[in-house]
């Protein structure tokens, strides 16, 4: 597996020194608390699912692939700048599903309403949390 310099690189590129964000990591819970969840968007690979849900907030990852490794969803927060253009960076961060090989886990975010969540899938190395760039769906971009 090739753990991701590249990405970790291209991920700290967006997050200039100018954020004051920094890395949220999260681990998924097996259950949704009991809230019905409809997702705006998902990711979709041979190695798992990640799904956002907008009312709520809530994350799913699933691993779909009994291949040793974690599923997870990198995800960004943006605001709008002066231009009104959603491209100033508030949040960012990992969920990790390190349950194995066909489970689904669920986080909860706290999100601010009106703003833009980015995500994508990927697969990485739990106990380091190091992310396969290889192995990333592209990004898609949901309302908060």
């Amino acid at each position: 597996m090739t753990v991701v310099a590249a990405a970790a690189a291209a991920w700290a590129v967006a997050v200039s020194p100018a954020s004051a964000a920094s890395a949220e990591t999260d681990v998924t819970e097996s259950s949704t608390g009991g809230t019905a969840l409809t997702f705006s968007a998902c990711r979709v690979s041979s190695y798992g699912q990640g799904c956002y849900a907008p009312i709520g907030d809530w994350f799913s990852v699933e691993d779909g692939k009994a291949d040793g490794h974690s599923a997870v969803v990198y995800w960004e927060l943006y605001k709008k700048d002066s231009a009104g253009n959603f491209t100033v960076l508030t949040r960012w961060g990992t969920i990790w599903n390190n349950r194995g090989n066909g489970t689904i886990g669920y986080q909860n975010k706290t999100f601010p309403d009106g703003l833009k969540v980015k995500f994508q899938l990927c697969v990485g190395e739990y106990a380091d949390h190091a992310v396969d760039a290889n192995t990333c769906t592209s990004m898609v971009t949901t309302a908060s």
